[in-house]
């Protein structure tokens, strides 16, 4: 018997259950998916292709610029023509462009059941809600682009700064330290040389694996 191939774009949506969820498990669950996208991607090694989004079904990806873009933040998201458009603003930094397609990716992935699984967030003020939204969305974004894994890896290894750290993830130094401080890796005693120096010198090669093990989520009811 032929076995079914799972279309990811589902596989992906089923992970968000079809009920109201806590911020506490919108952030789980955002993690999960971005793992799970990791997974399916076959991405094993940093800077993570996030472009590779574009291979899934009813993806579509263009970058053009400010003026064109209905949103003047920079990025938008559309259903057109049976498919996905996800529009860049290609004048943005490269870290803000990779971080704007895996945060736009969420809203695509929430579309159908928004209404539904964040019912609760706001409480009862619209602007809150839409706040906690967009939050969520950049959490799948830095867990996508920053792995946990591989953040702890380089932290642990040694990396430390800031702007090492960004070059290693391809993404801006600011996104890299908010990971971090979520980690909680920024409590711990930092050595005190990487304070005098940029860690960008290092042999990244000999620090962080060529590949690494996605972690595997349990489930969440």
């Amino acid at each position: 018997m032929t076995e079914t191939k799972v279309n990811p774009m589902k596989k992906l949506r089923d992970i968000m259950p079809a009920r109201a969820v806590s911020l506490t498990e919108a952030y789980m669950l955002a993690e999960r998916q971005a793992t799970e996208l990791l997974r399916l991607l076959e991405v094993r090694s940093v800077p993570v292709p996030v472009w590779r989004i574009g291979e899934l079904p009813r993806i579509e990806i263009q970058v053009e610029s400010r003026d064109y873009m209905v949103d003047k933040s920079g990025f938008s998201h559309r259903w057109e023509n049976g498919r996905w458009l996800i529009v860049v603003n290609k004048h943005d930094v490269r870290g803000r462009r990779r971080f704007t397609l895996a945060h736009e990716f969420k809203h695509v992935l929430d579309h159908s059941i928004a209404s539904v699984a964040y019912a609760r967030f706001g409480r009862g003020d619209p602007e809150h809600r839409d706040r906690q939204i967009e939050h969520i969305c950049h959490h799948f974004a830095a867990c996508l682009l920053m792995p946990r894994p591989v953040v702890k890896r380089a932290w642990t290894s040694g990396i430390q700064d800031l702007e090492a750290l960004a070059e290693l993830f391809r993404v801006s130094p600011m996104a890299i330290q908010v990971r971090l401080d979520y980690l909680g890796l920024t409590d711990q005693e930092r050595p005190i040389a990487t304070y005098f120096r940029r860690d960008s010198s290092f042999d990244l090669s000999l620090l962080i694996p060529d590949s690494f093990e996605i972690p595997v989520f349990g489930a969440i009811n």
